[in-house]
């Protein structure tokens, strides 16, 4: 800016110096005056590109106060923790306003089993959280109801878990953010089992020494690690396909492995079975029993793999202004490395990659989730538990082919699914329900199905 003017200065005195030395010379006054006049439109220009250059640099100094501030505004979050990961969450908050002591917070814990209804009357009045913590099956009811937003685009993906990533996207929205990961891993007692098995094969081989479970939850993962799927992306069954012969024929050829239970645990736990299949909410027990030192999970041999589940962010539909530009900074916050690694203070399994971890297994589960399979949470997934389990069922104890086993499943999952979509469309089907008054309705469901059977009573 100062060099600026200094170049104008000069030209300045150099046309008056020229000016009155033509006029010394005997030039005529009319072209002094004009000389003199046009170094007054130099010197207006010049104090106009001063100015604009003090205006330019006052901008680049708020944009740098404002950096240095960071957001502002206020995130309202609402969520059902312990008070072990309580703690951590309180420490990923005071590191996010420290870097923007600007944002504001309103925390409110509510029990577990109270949350997403809590959130659903607030959101549908048009009030409720701006970032709610919930369960992955939420986020597609919620996003159907207008309830939470579209992240896509706001929030990144970057390191993502794929699985993780896959089920959070649902009717081409990011309806949420997997802020960590659990689900089903293999388990290896390294002072009975040495060496990790490579595929199925080695798996088999172990002979009484593995005992892997072979219910649909647990074996259902094993589908995809033969190249098959359970449904494509409108939730219609895609298993009856010569990958899911072999999957199933592959798991009837096993043995005589347990259809749930925790036969597996308990002989594991005793020493008496080096591998099993399970959940990696099991990790401590496990390790408490076989020592810590001697338990292992390892990523997937080839032809198998196990369900990955989600914990999410979801971002408040009502959520506006200043208020939203905080909430999302704080859900990319939330998803960095470093408030990923507060979070495994509190046991949680980090959803992204490249975070630093004192516990090797919490690590060595995050590596195998890497080959892990998006469980699925939209609501099509209700209509395949029966007959998924029936076909199971009736290969492994019945001897039907599995063949035979999975063309009955699917016609009876198509059907399902089929029937409630013609239900709906039928004229007049909406006219023949029943007409309940505005009446309160309590559904009660026992807890038959993985992942409800598996609920610690303890921890929820």
């Amino acid at each position: 800016m100062f060099k600026l003017r200094k170049n104008w200065m000069a030209l300045l005195a150099l046309m008056l110096v020229g000016a009155f030395a033509f006029a010394a010379c005997g030039g005529a006054q009319d072209a002094a005056e004009t000389v003199v006049d046009e170094a007054a439109e130099v010197v207006e220009d010049a104090a106009e590109v001063v100015e604009d250059a003090v205006e330019d640099v006052e901008e680049v100094v708020e944009d740098a106060v404002e950096a240095v501030a960071g957001a502002d505004g206020t995130v309202s979050l609402w969520y059902g923790w312990n008070e072990e990961e309580t703690a951590a969450l309180n420490k990923v908050i005071a590191a996010f306003q420290e870097e923007n002591p600007g944002v504001e917070f309103e925390v409110l814990f509510k029990p577990f089993d109270d949350l997403r209804g809590a959130y659903e009357t607030a959101a549908a009045a048009g009030e409720g959280p701006s970032v709610l913590i919930g369960a992955a099956d939420w986020g597609p009811a919620l996003y159907d109801a207008a309830l939470v937003a579209n992240v896509d685009g706001l929030v990144s993906t970057d390191g993502i878990n794929e699985a993780a990533l896959a089920a959070v996207q649902y009717n081409d929205a990011l309806v949420g953010i997997p802020q960590t990961i659990k689900g089903v891993v293999m388990f290896r007692n390294a002072s009975l089992v040495p060496d990790a098995p490579a595929s199925f094969d080695d798996v088999v081989a172990l002979g009484e020494m593995a005992d892997i479970e072979r219910g649909f939850f647990f074996s259902a993962g094993h589908l995809n690690g033969n190249g098959g799927e359970l449904m494509d992306a409108s939730g219609m069954p895609a298993f009856n396909t010569e990958a899911g012969a072999a999957w199933l024929a592959q798991m009837a050829d096993y043995g005589d492995s347990e259809y749930y239970g925790e036969t597996d645990v308990d002989l594991f736990k005793a020493g008496a079975v080096g591998v099993i299949v399970d959940g990696s909410w099991n990790t401590t027990g496990l390790a408490d029993a076989i020592g810590a030192e001697n338990l292992v999970i390892d990523p997937w041999p080839a032809g198998m793999s196990g369900y990955v589940q989600t914990e999410n962010l979801y971002l408040g539909a009502n959520t506006e202004g200043a208020n939203m530009d905080a909430s999302v900074a704080f859900m990319n916050f939330f998803m960095s490395p470093a408030a990923q690694a507060m979070l495994t203070e509190a046991g949680h399994i980090p959803a992204i990659a490249g975070v630093d971890m004192s516990d090797a297994h919490l690590q060595q589960a995050a590596a195998a989730f890497e080959g892990g399979v998006a469980f699925p949470v939209i609501p099509q997934m209700g209509s395949y538990w029966g007959p998924m389990d029936a076909a199971l069922n009736a290969v492994y104890e019945e001897g039907v082919d599995p063949a035979e086993a999975l063309q009955t499943a699917h016609d009876e999952v198509a059907a399902a699914l089929g029937g409630e979509a013609m239900d709906m469309e039928e004229d007049g089907a909406m006219a023949e329900m029943a007409d309940l008054g505005g009446a309160d309705l309590v559904v009660a469901t026992e807890n038959a199905y993985p992942p409800f059977s598996q609920i610690n009573l303890d921890t929820g």
